[in-house]
Order: structure tokens, then sequence, then C-alpha cells
């Protein structure tokens, strides 16, 4: 039953998901949470679209504190409970959970996450560019007032993605596009591009099809 609603979703239009709203059950973390539909019923894991926060448990690791504080923070902006609008470019990504722009009373609770820096700015193309600008402005936000994973207190928190991949001991597959500069680098040199600048490419080809160099 699982595997064919995975594979509906795929076939479904990306509009099945325009002004659907739901009723948050419960948040894993500060990018992620269950809910169920008001209308229909049905069970969403909803992962938020360009919002990377700390991992409160991968692979049996987590990133401790940080990662706890980010969850707390998303609690508070969409409680167990409230109703939330799922975005109509909302679509299901390949671990079928929803992707996409969460709202509440008419506020971006993701472009809220970033502003107040309890993640990083995480878009894998295709993306919409004026989300993108506006993710990267809320984010550089976070950073130039040390917000959240930015702040002193968290100071050196590794970024979600880099977490994840030394715990599986690999290295990002995605190049790494600078986003005001359209530079992109190959995956081991993402340092080189500020955290509020970096969309990811499946390939360096797919980079220069959209302008990168």
């Amino acid at each position: 039953m699982k595997k064919t609603l995975f594979l509906l979703f795929f076939l479904l239009p990306l509009s099945v998901f325009a002004d659907l709203q739901i009723r948050v059950i419960s948040v894993h973390d500060g990018d992620t949470l269950t809910a169920t539909g008001v209308s229909d019923s049905q069970k969403y894991k909803v992962r938020l679209l360009g919002v990377d926060t700390p991992e409160v448990d991968f692979y049996k690791s987590t990133q401790g504190d940080v990662a706890l504080k980010a969850r707390d923070v998303l609690l508070k902006l969409a409680p167990v409970g409230s109703i939330l609008t799922l975005s109509e470019d909302s679509q299901v990504d390949k671990h079928g959970r929803v992707l996409g722009r969460l709202l509440r009373n008419g506020k971006d609770i993701n472009i809220e996450m970033l502003r107040l820096g309890w993640g990083a700015m995480y878009f894998i193309y295709p993306f919409d560019k004026r989300v993108v600008s506006d993710y990267s402005k809320a984010s550089k936000e976070a950073f130039d007032n040390k917000r959240g994973i930015f702040s002193n207190e968290f100071k050196g928190t590794e970024i979600p993605y880099e977490f994840r991949m030394r715990v599986q001991n690999q290295v990002g597959r995605n190049v790494i596009g600078d986003f005001e500069l359209k530079k992109v680098l190959p995956p081991e040199d993402s340092a080189n591009i500020p955290v509020w600048k970096r969309v990811f490419f499946p390939s360096f080809e797919q980079a220069y099809k959209n302008g990168y160099n």
C-alpha cells in the first residue's frame, strides 16, 4: 500500500497540493514534520523546502542541543494541532516526503526558520530563482546578526548536509553553485561559497546550462 501511494504521488500534478491544508501531528526536527490532511485525512510526512536544519537523529548520530533547539523553534512556528497550507509548488521527493513551503496565517515558515538562523539554505536544482533569492537574503540576515546556528553559542556548528556526509563517510555528489556570482565548484570546495549563497546541481553540465561557470 505504501509503495502504491508513493507511485501515485509521482503521477499527480503539482497543482494537487495547491491550497492543501494540513494539521500538524508531530515535529521530528527543524525541517521535518508529520501532518494529516484537513479534508482528506491522508497522512503526510513533510520536508521544508530550501531549509536544512541540524540533525536530531541521523543513522544514530546527532548534532545535539542545536538540533533540539531548531526542532523547538519549528514547534513554536508550527505547533501540534495547528493548520498549515502547503505551497502549490510542493512535490514528492525521492524519500516519499512532501517537499514544499509551509504557510501559517500567511507567513512562510520555511523562510522564517532561515531568518532566525536555525538552518542552512538548501536547494537542489531545479529550483525557483525568486524563492532562492528571498531565502538567500533571509539566511544572510541570520548570519550577519549571528542568530541560531550562526550565534556565538553554537559557533562551529557543522552544516547539516556536511554532517550527514561525514557520518556516512562520503563526499557530496552534487556540485555547488554560488547563487550570486554564478560560479560552480566541486563538493570538496564548498567552504569557498558562503552558506547563504549555496545551491546544488547534480552535475557541472547542468550548472553550465543554467549560466554557471
